[in-house]
């Protein structure tokens, strides 16, 4: 099945990472954003941490969009302002199209 841009109704930024310069030298990891993609967008819940016998839940998405070899494992999403990691990711080439499940970075 192709995606049409009917269902595709999310905004979506992917994030690569920016080469380090001889300035950055031992400091984090930047991101830049590459692209904005259309993407159909799902969530569910998982366990972030145990704090003061509670739990914390952070967000699971699974995001399907048309193929773009922009993506890599290493790049990170970001949607509605939340910052996501790549868990795994699935080319179909026969569709034209990523599934990713990414995991929100806990800041």
């Amino acid at each position: 099945m192709a995606y049409t841009s009917g269902i595709l109704k999310n905004r979506v930024k992917i994030l690569n990472k920016v080469q380090p310069t001889q300035a950055d030298f031992g400091s984090t990891t930047r991101y830049a954003e590459a692209a904005e993609v259309w993407a159909d967008v799902t969530w569910s819940k998982g366990v972030k941490s145990l704090r003061e016998g509670a739990l914390d839940a952070y967000d699971t998405v699974m995001v399907r969009m048309r193929y773009n070899d922009i993506v890599s494992r290493d790049s990170r999403l970001e949607h509605d302002g939340v910052t996501y990691q790549i868990q795994s990711l699935h080319r179909d080439y026969q569709d034209n199209t990523i599934q990713i499940t990414a995991t929100e970075i806990v800041k």
